[in-house]
């Protein structure tokens, strides 16, 4: 814990901001910085350009006879300020009432360097028990566009296997396994109904309005059922089998719990499915922001010509994503009248996977896991994507080992984003234990 006392500030003051190009200088210094810590370790360091921001590839060989790991992780981050509610300054990793508080200290970078501490130390010790090869890669936020090319070019530099990934979070504050992921996309659908805005006085009640007619597409999209209702939408999705459902059925679900996590006052769901089973294993269309006509202060009493949605789709294994673009592009132009022009902008489409739990690694990871933490860990199934998962199952053929290390309440991506002394205590410990040789 002292290490990573020591190393955290210095992983999170440089602002690793993807989505932002204004923060360029802050995606150079936290590459900078991960370059030393491997490099004072012993690592091999190779930065690798040409695929959007850098990605840093770390290797070390304990023995040549050994297994190697690839250990996955990101360094870039969600945009914060301190006026979106932080209690203190983002990018200052702030120890107060056993967690630390900043942008990054769950996502990604406080669980990447969970792993990083644990491996230098066990390095420094000369206990390490794998080979390792450390890639972290800066453009998670941004939905890693480059990142299967890069897998593709550089197979031989990544060569290991099986691959560690912690980038989650527990399950009823347990210790979980994550087995699957889905997939997905984001999309832009802007809808126009006039080439100018439009004075509602003289022309409210006769000219149609943009922001009406994207509110009806938007209302549409799920029945009564909270079924989508795209025609064709669920063909071919994945089954659920009784013995998913049973495990899903054992995770521990509060409905307070959830109300108090969500801020919510309900809960949506199809006739059937527990929590765990709808939000990860079957897929859903939001809607993640709208813009329409003028919201400043005061009125300006116009009917918009244009309005946008953003909106965000998870699928699940056996839906094609573009195939699901097709329909919802076809969907939305058959709704609206012929007076509304509809365009639909995708990004970059990305498939579900599941995982074997079967795998050697898993098994270890279990047994590790229960070590530590004293119970038995959970098998979940996640709602949100990690597309590098299905690259390495589908590109390199080597499975993965999904163990995320964070508290429940970690407010990923919000403001007061945290990592509770307790889990780090006990990430390093998992790490350690699974990573050391005496484990191996």
């Amino acid at each position: 814990m002292d290490k990573y006392k020591q190393l955290l500030p210095g992983y999170i003051k440089n602002k690793s901001i993807s989505t932002d190009a204004a923060f360029q200088d802050g995606i150079v210094a936290t590459v900078e910085w991960l370059r030393q810590q491997f490099t004072d370790s012993g690592f091999e360091v190779t930065v690798v350009e040409g695929y959007d921001n850098p990605i840093v590839v770390a290797s070390y060989v304990a023995d040549p006879s050994y297994k190697t790991c690839l250990i996955y992780g990101h360094y870039d981050v969600q945009p914060a300020d301190e006026s979106e509610g932080w209690d203190s300054d983002p990018f200052v990793a702030t120890e107060r009432g056993g967690r630390f508080y900043c942008r990054g200290a769950i996502d990604n970078k406080g669980q990447n360097l969970v792993h990083v501490v644990s491996i230098i130390e066990l390095v420094k010790a000369g206990k390490l028990g794998y080979n390792v090869k450390f890639m972290i890669e800066g453009n998670e936020e941004t939905g890693s566009p480059n990142l299967e090319q890069f897998l593709k070019d550089k197979k031989d530099l990544l060569k290991a296997d099986f691959v560690m990934i912690s980038d989650g979070e527990l399950t009823a504050n347990l210790p979980t396994i994550e087995l699957g992921f889905r997939g997905g996309f984001n999309l832009t659908l802007t809808v126009t109904t006039s080439s100018t805005d439009l004075h509602s006085g003289m022309f409210g009640g006769a000219a149609p309005s943009s922001a009406h007619e994207l509110a009806k597409l938007i209302a549409g999209l799920y029945d009564k059922d909270n079924r989508i209702t795209i025609p064709g939408f669920y063909d071919g999705v994945d089954e659920i089998t009784d013995d998913i459902r049973k495990n899903n059925e054992r995770i521990p679900f509060s409905e307070e719990e959830y109300q108090k996590l969500s801020g919510t006052k309900g809960r949506l769901g199809e006739p059937g499915y527990d929590f765990y089973t709808q939000t990860a294993l079957r897929p859903s269309i939001q809607v993640t922001g709208i813009k329409s006509g003028y919201t400043g202060d005061g009125y300006r009493n116009s009917i918009p010509a244009s309005s946008t949605a953003k909106i965000n789709f998870r699928l699940v294994l056996h839906q094609d994503p573009n195939a699901v673009i097709k329909l919802f592009t076809d969907y939305v132009k058959n709704a609206v009248p012929d007076y509304v022009d509809v365009v639909v902008e995708p990004s970059d489409p990305y498939d579900g996977i599941k995982l074997s739990p079967d795998s050697e690694y898993i098994a270890k990871a279990y047994q590790t896991l229960q070590e530590v933490y004293g119970s038995k860990p959970l098998y979940k199934y996640v709602g949100g994507g990690i597309p590098v998962v299905t690259y390495f199952n589908d590109l390199m053929g080597i499975p993965t080992v999904s163990v995320p290390l964070a508290n429940e309440d970690c407010y990923m991506h919000a403001a007061n984003e945290n990592f509770t002394l307790d889990c780090v205590e006990k990430g390093l410990a998992f790490s350690r234990k699974f990573f050391g040789r005496d484990q191996v």
